[in-house]
């Protein structure tokens, strides 16, 4: 069972918010164009950073118990 800590999900919950309104906000003040470039940008932004995540986690997790490269 995974556990996952309610602070850093809140956090992650308000950032998403954060964005979705500014692209919605953008979108109405600026166009439908100007809206869906910035929303682009924001969802590569988030994609990079989520992927420089996951490498993180998997060099860490390499030496826990359980991952790839533990030895008991």
């Amino acid at each position: 069972m995974v556990k996952y800590n309610e602070a850093a999900v809140f956090k992650w919950v308000m950032i998403f918010a954060v964005a979705v309104g500014s692209a919605i906000a953008l979108t109405l003040l600026a166009g439908g164009l100007v809206g869906a470039l910035y929303a682009l940008v924001l969802a590569i932004i988030g994609c990079v950073y989520a992927y420089r995540w996951t490498r993180e986690w998997w060099d860490n997790a390499r030496d826990r118990p359980g991952g790839p490269d533990h030895r008991p």
